[in-house]
Order: C-alpha cells, then structure tokens, then sequence
C-alpha cells in the first residue's frame, strides 16, 4: 500500500514540478530560435480564437505589459497547461514504456514534435505557414528553421521533465533508471 502511495506521489510531484519547469525551459528556447515568422499567429493563439471565441476569450484577453513589453498571456498559459499535461503523460508512460526515457528524455520530445506539430496540429488545420504558398503546414512542408526550432525545444522541454522526474525519483528513493515502480 505504501508502495502505490509512493508511486502516486512520483506521479504528482514530477507533474507539478516537471510541468512548471519544462513550461520555462519551453517558453525560453523560443526567444532564442522563434519557431514562427514575424507576423504569423502561433497555433495556440489559434487554438484559443477558434475554440473559445464563443466565450468572448480570444488570444489576446490575458496579454499583459511587463516593462512595457506587451506579454501574450492567454497563449503563456496554454502552453503552460500543456507542459502540465505532457509532463502527467511522460511520468505515467515511463511506467508502462519506460523507453520513452530515452536519451533523458530527448525520445518523448522528438515524438511530441513528430505527433503535435507535424500531425495533430495541422490536421485541426491551425497551421499555413506564411511560406508555405498556402499549403498546411505539414511536418514535410515546414522550413528547416521552424522544424529545427520545434524539434530542439521539445528536446530540451522533454529533457527537463526527465530532469525533474530524477529528482522526484531520487527524493523518494526509487531506481531513477529502467521501471521506477515496486
């Protein structure tokens, strides 16, 4: 009984504390390598004007100034509900998958970039690429910038959940390698 306990408070904890963390990490490597095009609306911002515009939200109701720089605050916080939620589902996968800690963690990132950015989110039709002529914007129709930034900074946001999943381990003294689970 102790033993689930634990199990549940690994779950809880490397959700919280990966999910805070990776949402920094994440929200950081796009300052140094935009994945976007001056101009171009991200797809969360889309996401939220096409799926909470009925409500009167739209991408920009939560912006805010900090230092007179104008911070979209609606789209900070839907990606930071996201790294929450992938965090939740990287610690719950490594117990029935625990391959998907390859590479610290590095594998998950490629394979979100993959299924999100590549699939998922032009599929919902939330991504036309300034550059793409029109076309969707498909893992094979993006630029190299743009794939290269989506693909680092998953690895990187990826990368911290394991960080913070170590950590999460260690403090409760479960194996930080190979199935954490008793």
């Amino acid at each position: 009984m102790l033993q689930i306990k634990t199990n549940r408070q690994v779950i809880l904890w490397t959700t919280l504390v990966g999910g805070f963390i990776s949402s920094l990490v994440k929200w950081g490597s796009e300052v140094n390598m935009p994945p976007r095009m001056a101009g171009e609306i991200s797809p969360p911002g889309a996401h939220i004007d096409a799926w909470l515009g009925w409500l009167g939200i739209n991408s920009h109701s939560l912006d805010y100034l900090y230092q007179g720089i104008n911070v979209p605050g609606a789209v900070t916080l839907y990606h930071w509900l996201f790294s929450f939620a992938f965090a939740l589902v990287y610690v719950v996968g490594s117990v029935y998958w625990p391959k998907i800690r390859l590479g610290f963690g590095a594998l998950y990132g490629v394979i979100i970039t993959v299924v999100m950015h590549g699939l998922l989110i032009p599929l919902l039709g939330f991504r036309n690429p300034v550059y793409a002529d029109g076309a969707t914007g498909w893992l094979w129709h993006l630029n190299a910038a743009e794939l290269s930034s989506e693909i680092l900074g998953h690895i990187y946001w990826s990368m911290s959940i394991e960080i913070c999943m170590i950590a999460v381990l260690a403090y409760f003294a479960r194996p930080i390698r190979g199935r954490w689970v008793r």
